[in-house]
């Protein structure tokens, strides 16, 4: 019951939108499933290492003020980096075909990994699901299969949509997805520079 419980809560997800939504449809419209999937993928060990550190209670040093600048920081400049990055894309004529390469596909992995990973958004929000999860069940074995469920009900919610991105894939023409990544570059950016202003500001 606690595994059915947890996997309802991370397909209710669905209403959170970030960045790494942004990273996993472009690395699928650019590249296809594979890279799709890959950062799918890094984005779910990323849930698991972050769950992780919160449930083993290594979150008061993520949530103290001499660490938190840091993180928000470094994740800001990651984003911005990405961000950057789709604005100054060179025209597309066509969406990418062929094999992808197994560097490719590393390198979407590590993609979706860290940009999960640095946004201190996601550590607030297990935080939350955790502190929940812990006030019903305790911290035992109920707790482990919550946990269990609610990060594969995330990766079921990436992989669908990486595999059902096809179905809009025809209707987006080559001026139509250089549009897509350029609103997806600006709203990386966006989530970058917000993250800077926190780690300067507090």
């Amino acid at each position: 019951m606690a595994f059915v419980e947890g996997y309802l809560t991370g397909l209710a997800l669905i209403v959170l939108i970030g960045p790494v939504l942004f990273v996993l449809l472009q690395n699928t419209f650019a590249g296809g499933r594979g890279p799709g999937l890959a950062v799918a993928f890094g984005i779910f060990v990323s849930d698991v290492v972050a769950v992780a550190i919160c449930a083993l209670g290594f979150a008061r040093f993520l949530q103290s003020e001499a660490v938190q600048p840091w993180i928000a920081g470094g994740g800001g400049a990651l984003l911005l980096g990405f961000g950057v990055r789709y604005l100054l894309a060179p025209a597309i004529d066509r969406l990418a075909e062929g094999p992808v390469t197994t560097t490719g596909l590393a390198s979407a992995f590590v993609k979706g990994f860290l940009v999960n990973f640095v946004n201190p958004f996601v550590f607030a929000v297990w935080l939350g699901i955790i502190g929940a999860a812990t006030a019903r069940h305790g911290y035992d074995v109920d707790l482990l299969w919550f946990l269990t469920g609610a990060v594969l009900g995330i990766l079921t919610l990436d992989v669908s949509k990486v595999l059902l991105a096809h179905r809009i894939r025809p209707l987006l023409a080559p001026r139509r997805l250089q549009w897509a990544f350029r609103i997806s570059g600006v709203l990386l950016v966006g989530f970058g520079l917000r993250l800077l202003v926190l780690a300067v500001v507090g």
